[in-house]
């Protein structure tokens, strides 16, 4: 908890994206998303941050458990059938039937 008040926390306003979810489907409806012509940096693309070694190892990670998981193809995350359209990874892969003031 503690690394997570420091490290994460605190730093979670300069990421990109951010994803708090916690449902089975939620790494396979992201993966298309996460594949190499997707949104997930390339190596190389991190080379600004070489010296941020938990960065680094946390993409790794990342990458392994991405590479793991049977992934969803891009129009089945598209099905409201598989993923409702309230559930929160919608409003980052699109197709949300919730109302949210700043997307109106």
């Amino acid at each position: 908890r503690a690394g997570e008040l420091f490290s994460i926390i605190p730093l979670m306003g300069l990421a990109d994206h951010l994803v708090n979810g916690g449902m089975p489907f939620d790494l396979p409806v992201l993966k298309p998303y996460f594949l190499p012509d997707g949104i997930w940096p390339r190596p190389e693309e991190l080379a600004p941050y070489a010296s941020f070694l938990d960065a680094r190892i946390r993409y790794r990670r990342i990458s392994e458990l991405l590479r793991s998981v049977a992934g969803l193809t891009i129009w089945e995350t598209q099905d409201h059938a598989l993923i409702p359209g309230d559930h929160l990874v919608r409003e980052f892969i699109g197709g949300s039937t919730l109302k949210i003031p700043h997307n109106e």
